[in-house]
């Protein structure tokens, strides 16, 4: 077996930060480019989703207006399956979710799902006809999370900044989180349910959105 001369060696030790640097600079490539993708695949489902389901308010505005069940129906459709209810029901309860029996944690889900349609849907008639941007979306440190920043531009009126906490789901990304104008759903919501779990208990508080949802 051939030995390596000193003077070979030491060019090889010469060049191994050289190669070193090519492969930290392939690996990062690699990931900024995963990153870049997620990014755009994340955006393009929340533009998509969300210009599709103004676009079919606005079809069906004058219908819809005066048939609450019909637009819950459309909302369950379109809006639930984009929804990822349990990431954003463990988010909203915080630790009360942890202490929280299965049969409590599932109560929560559907209470919560329910009310969330029930109280929102007219006010996104509303929106009719507006049409979402893109402003400027991140992927987070944790791969499959993606933090997608819109815009929703009405047809009269301001625009109105809309940003989407999303992640890749077995396949499709879903929203866990929303922010609109300034307001975030999960953090205003924990707020609320935190101080009611702790004065009256989980058992009202899910009690009290079934007879909201309903």
């Amino acid at each position: 077996m051939q030995e390596i001369s000193t003077s070979h060696f030491q060019q090889l030790l010469q060049l191994l930060p050289k190669f070193c640097l090519i492969v930290l600079v392939a690996i990062t490539s690699t990931v900024s480019a995963n990153a870049s993708a997620e990014v755009n695949a994340a955006e393009n489902r929340v533009i998509s989703v969300s210009n599709h389901i103004l676009k079919q308010l606005e079809l069906n505005k004058a219908r819809l207006n005066n048939d609450p069940a019909a637009l819950s129906a459309l909302v369950r459709k379109e809006i639930l399956p984009f929804i990822d209810f349990d990431a954003m029901a463990k988010l909203t309860l915080g630790k009360h979710w942890r202490t929280a029996t299965p049969a409590q944690q599932t109560r929560f889900v559907n209470a919560y799902k329910n009310m969330l349609v029930r109280s929102y849907a007219k006010q996104m008639l509303n929106y009719a006809g507006a049409t979402m941007r893109p402003k400027f979306s991140s992927a987070n440190k944790k791969p499959g999370y993606v933090t997608v920043r819109t815009m929703v531009v009405p047809k009269s009126g301001a625009a109105v900044a809309a940003t989407y906490e999303v992640r890749n789901k077995t396949g499709s990304w879903k929203a866990y989180n929303v922010e609109i104008a300034g307001v975030n759903m999960v953090t205003n919501f924990r707020t609320n349910f935190s101080r009611e779990v702790s004065a009256k208990g989980l058992n009202a508080l899910i009690s009290r959105l079934e007879k909201i949802g309903n």
